[in-house]
C-alpha cells in the first residue's frame, strides 16, 4: 500500500511576525483557569486570593524562564501588549527633566512615539543610523553630554529579520565609557538556537525588556516589561496594581496563557529555530530558482547578515510590493509589505531605507514569516503559487 502525498493546503499563512495562531496547549491552560481565576486578583476574599495566586505564579514562571538576560531578582510588569511595554520601558526610565533618547529605524513605532514624547519634554531625540547589514551604526553617534541617556535596542528587526549584535553594543558602551539605560524590544527574538539564555544578552546590558506572547502562540491583549533589579521605573499609567507600576485590573487567564506560551517557546526554541531556518532557506532557494527560470531577479534582504530564523524579506525589483502582496493573497498565500502596525502606510519600511538598499529593492520588498505550524508542504505550495504570480507579472502586455 502506497502512502498518499500530503495535499497542498487551501491557504498558507506566512505572516507570523504579525501574529501567530493560539497554541492548543495555551488555549487549554487558559480554559483550565476560566472558573478558578475569574475574580479580581486585588479582591481580598477567597476567590480574589485564588486569582492572585494564579497571576503571581504566571509572573514568576515567565520571569524565571526569560529573566536570566536581565540578571537575578528581575521584576515583571504585565501590560496590554508589547506597545505598552515599550512605552513603559522608555518613559518609565526617564526620571529626569531632560536627557537624551536614542532610537533607530529598526524600532517599532511605539518606541519612536515614546521618543517624541520625551522630546516634547525637553529631551534630545537622536536617530541612530543603520549599517548595510541592518545593525546599529554606533561609531557615528555623538558623544554623551553627561545627562541621562536611554537607548532603544530592537533585537530582531521585524522589517528585515536581521538580528542585532548585542555583544558589539556592550563593547561600544564599555569602550566609550558610556552607561545608557538600555531598553530592549525582544518581541520577535525568542526563537534563538545559539545563546544559552533565551535572548542571549550580555550580563547587565538591558535595564528593561519588552515581550508579548502573540508572536509565539500565546494570547493577544497581554505583554510584559521585565525590569532589572537595580532600575527605578516611573509609572506611566499609575494605579495600585502591578506594584504601583501599571494601573488596571490584571487579566489572569491571559497571564496564565502567556506563561504557558513562554514555557513552550523556551523549551523548544533550539529545535524550532533550526527547523524554521531550514524552512526559510528552502523557501528562499526554491523561490530564487523559479524566479530565475522566469527571468525575474529577486533579492533576499540581509542574506549575508545574522537573521532570525522565521523572517524572510524578499525584494522583487520592478514589481510593486503592494501589488505582489495582493496577488499572493488571491492565490491563498498571506504575507506582508512590512510590520502590521504600518500596514495602512504607503511608505516603504524605514529600516530598509536606512540600510542604504537600492530604491528598487526598497519599493519591492515583501516580508514572509514562518511559525511553528509551518511545514515543508506549506513552503513548497507557497513557492508554486508565487511562481504563478511572478509568471503573470513577467508576462508581456499587449499594446
Amino acid at each position: 500500500m502506497t502512502s498518499e502525498a500530503p495535499r497542498s493546503p487551501e491557504s498558507i499563512y506566512l505572516d507570523h511576525a504579525a501574529a501567530t495562531p493560539l497554541s492548543p496547549e495555551v488555549a487549554a491552560a487558559m480554559e483550565s483557569v476560566r472558573e478558578e481565576g475569574f475574580a479580581n486578583p486585588s479582591s481580598p476574599h477567597a476567590a480574589g486570593r485564588r486569582a492572585r495566586r494564579l497571576l503571581d505564579d504566571a509572573r514568576d514562571r515567565i520571569a524565571c524562564l526569560v529573566g536570566h538576560d536581565l540578571g537575578p531578582g528581575v521584576g515583571l510588569v504585565f501590560t496590554s501588549g508589547a506597545t505598552e511595554a515599550n512605552r513603559l520601558g522608555v518613559l518609565g526610565l526617564a526620571s529626569g527633566s531632560r536627557g537624551r533618547v536614542l532610537t533607530s529605524p529598526r524600532d517599532h513605532s511605539s518606541l519612536g512615539a515614546a521618543a517624541r514624547d520625551l522630546a516634547a519634554r525637553g529631551w534630545d531625540s537622536v536617530l541612530m543610523p543603520l549599517l548595510a547589514d541592518g545593525t546599529l551604526g554606533l561609531c557615528s553617534l555623538p558623544a554623551a553630554d553627561g545627562t541621562s541617556e536611554i537607548m532603544c535596542v530592537t533585537l530582531v528587526c521585524s522589517q528585515s529579520g536581521t538580528r542585532e549584535d548585542t555583544d558589539r553594543i556592550a563593547g561600544w558602551r564599555d569602550d566609550a565609557g558610556r552607561d545608557p539605560l538600555i531598553h530592549v524590544d525582544a518581541t520577535q527574538a525568542i526563537f534563538n538556537a545559539e545563546a544559552s539564555t533565551p535572548f542571549g544578552l550580555p550580563p547587565g546590558l538591558a535595564a528593561t525588556l519588552a515581550l508579548a506572547p502573540h508572536k509565539f502562540g500565546g494570547p493577544r491583549g497581554i505583554g510584559c516589561l521585565l525590569v532589572r533589579r537595580d532600575v527605578a521605573l516611573v509609572p506611566v499609567t499609575p494605579g495600585t496594581q502591578e506594584r504601583g507600576l501599571r494601573g488596571g485590573t490584571e487579566a489572569v487567564a491571559l497571564a496564565v496563557g502567556f506563561a504557558r506560551a513562554v514555557e513552550l517557546a523556551v523549551a523548544e526554541r533550539g529545535v524550532v529555530a533550526r527547523r524554521l531556518a531550514q524552512l526559510r532557506d528552502r523557501f528562499e532557494a526554491r523561490l530564487a530558482g523559479v524566479a530565475a527560470a522566469l527571468g525575474v531577479a529577486i533579492r533576499v534582504i540581509g542574506a549575508d547578515a545574522v537573521r532570525a530564523p522565521h523572517i524572510s524579506t524578499i525584494a522583487f525589483p520592478g514589481r510593486d510590493r503592494q501589488a505582489v502582496v495582493m496577488a499572493t493573497d488571491l492565490e491563498g498565500v498571506w504575507c506582508a509589505t512590512g510590520t502590521a502596525c504600518a500596514s495602512g502606510s504607503s511608505e516603504p519600511a524605514r529600516a530598509l531605507v536606512a540600510m542604504g538598499l537600492p530604491e528598487a529593492d526598497v519599493q519591492a520588498a515583501v516580508r514572509f514569516s514562518l511559525g511553528t505550524r509551518t511545514t515543508a508542504v506549506d513552503i513548497d505550495a507557497a513557492v508554486d503559487r508565487l511562481a504563478r504570480v511572478l509568471s503573470r507579472m513577467a508576462a508581456p502586455r499587449d499594446g
